[in-house]
C-alpha cells in the first residue's frame, strides 16, 4: 500500500502530469464552489419579484408589489394612491357613463347614408324623412255669369212676340251680335253683380231703361240691370232703319279656383279686344276694373250716385 501511494505521489509529481493535476484540482474547487452557493441560494427563500403594474379587466392600472398590502388604485394607470384611504382591490371601480342613444343614433344614420352613398346603392335612408306641411287652399273667388237676349226686332213686333237670341255666360270683351258684326260689346258686372255693362262700338239711337255713361248728351256705354232691356235703333247700308234689343236675363254669382279664374282671364274675346283698341274705347267711363275677374268698380261713387240719380235717358224719336 505504501509502495502503491509511493508510486502515485511520484506519478502526480511527474511534471508531464502537472497540467493535468491542476485541471483536476480546478475543477475539484470549482465543483466544491457550485455546490455551497447553489445550496445557500436555495435555501434562501425567493424575493418578490414585481411583474410590474396588472392591468384590471376595465383598463385601470392595479400594483402588486405586495400581494399582503392593501393596493392603491388610481384611474391614472399610477401605482401610488396620492390621497385618500386604501380601498378594496377587489371591488368594481364605477363604469364610464354611456354616450347619449341620440348620439349614437345620429352616428349610425350618418355612417349609413355615407356607406349607401360611395356604394351607389338606390336604397331609402333609414332616417323617416319629415313630411311637408301641405299647403293651405287658397280661397275661391267670386265670379258672375251673365245671360242676355239680343237681336233684331221686326217692324209691328212687340216685347211678347218678338224672337231674339240668347247669349248664355257672356265671354268677357264678346262683341255683339257677333264678331263681323259688331255692335256693342260686353265689359264685364258691376260690384255685387247689380249690373252689366256693354260699351257701343256704332253711333245709335238708344230706346229703354239702360243708365248712360258718363252722360246721356255722351252716352259711351249703358249700364242695365237684370230684367231691363233696351233697344238700339241702327241706320243699315240700304238708309233703312234697324232696331235692336238687349235683355239682361240674369247676372248669377258662382264660385271658382284661382286657376278658374285666370282661365276666364285669358279667355277674354282677342275680337273685342281689338275692337276697342282700334276703336279707342279701352277706358269705361266713370268705371275701373277691381282685383275680382270682370268686377267693374266705380271711379267715385258719390260722384258716380249723383250723376246716375239725376241723369236723363237718351231718347230719340223720329
Amino acid at each position: 500500500m505504501t509502495d502503491f501511494l509511493s508510486s502515485l505521489k511520484a506519478d502526480l509529481l511527474d511534471r508531464r502530469l502537472l497540467p493535468l493535476v491542476a485541471l483536476v484540482a480546478l475543477a475539484l474547487v470549482a465543483a466544491v464552489a457550485y455546490a455551497v452557493l447553489g445550496g445557500s441560494s436555495a435555501a434562501t427563500p425567493p424575493a418578490a419579484v414585481s411583474t410590474g403594474p396588472a392591468i384590471a379587466s376595465s383598463g385601470v392600472a392595479v400594483s402588486q408589489a405586495n400581494p399582503e398590502k392593501a393596493v392603491a388604485e388610481t384611474t391614472g394607470g399610477g401605482s401610488v394612491q396620492r390621497g385618500g384611504t386604501a380601498r378594496n382591490p377587489f371591488t368594481r371601480l364605477p363604469e364610464p357613463k354611456a354616450k347619449p342613444a341620440a348620439t349614437t343614433t345620429k352616428a349610425a344614420s350618418t355612417s349609413a347614408g355615407s356607406s349607401g352613398s360611395s356604394s351607389g346603392s338606390s336604397s331609402p335612408s333609414s332616417t323617416t324623412p319629415t313630411p311637408a306641411t301641405p299647403s293651405k287652399p287658397s280661397k275661391p273667388s267670386t265670379v258672375y255669369h251673365v245671360a242676355v237676349l239680343f237681336g233684331v226686332v221686326p217692324a209691328g213686333a212687340t216685347a211678347q212676340t218678338v224672337q231674339l237670341t240668347p247669349y248664355e255666360n257672356l265671354e268677357l270683351l264678346a262683341p255683339l251680335p257677333s264678331a263681323k258684326q259688331p255692335l256693342i260689346v260686353f265689359r264685364g258686372v258691376t260690384a255685387g253683380g247689380k249690373s252689366a255693362t256693354f260699351t257701343l262700338v256704332s253711333e245709335a239711337i238708344l230706346h229703354g231703361n239702360a243708365t248712360c255713361l258718363p252722360s246721356a248728351s255722351q252716352c259711351e256705354a249703358i249700364d242695365l240691370q237684370p230684367g231691363q232691356s233696351e233697344q238700339f235703333e241702327y241706320v243699315s247700308s240700304t238708309g233703312q232703319p234697324v232696331v235692336y234689343e238687349l235683355r239682361i236675363v240674369s247676372v248669377v254669382s258662382g264660385k271658382a279656383s284661382t286657376a278658374a279664374v285666370k282661365s276666364i282671364l285669358g279667355d277674354e274675346s282677342r275680337v273685342g279686344r281689338e275692337l276697342l283698341s282700334h276703336a279707342g274705347l279701352d277706358a269705361i267711363p266713370d268705371l275701373r276694373y277691381s282685383s275680382q275677374a270682370g268686377v267693374l268698380v266705380f271711379a267715385g261713387h258719390a260722384a258716380f250716385g249723383a250723376h246716375a240719380r239725376s241723369a236723363a235717358r237718351r231718347r230719340h224719336r223720329r
